[in-house]
């Protein structure tokens, strides 16, 4: 694993912005869907490719 790094300012702002999502429905819905997917293999065919 890597280290990077960037500047403070950056990171607060980074920050900021996954607190906003986490409040967001649309969002927690997608973390939702993401952990569903993850339970089951699904095929290109049930996902509609």
């Amino acid at each position: 694993m890597e280290t990077i790094t960037i500047p403070k300012v950056q990171f607060e702002r980074m920050k900021e912005q996954i607190e906003l999502f986490s409040n967001i429905k649309i969002y927690k819905r997608l973390l939702q869907f993401e952990q569903n997917i993850s339970k089951k293999k699904y095929t290109r065919k049930d996902l509609g490719f």
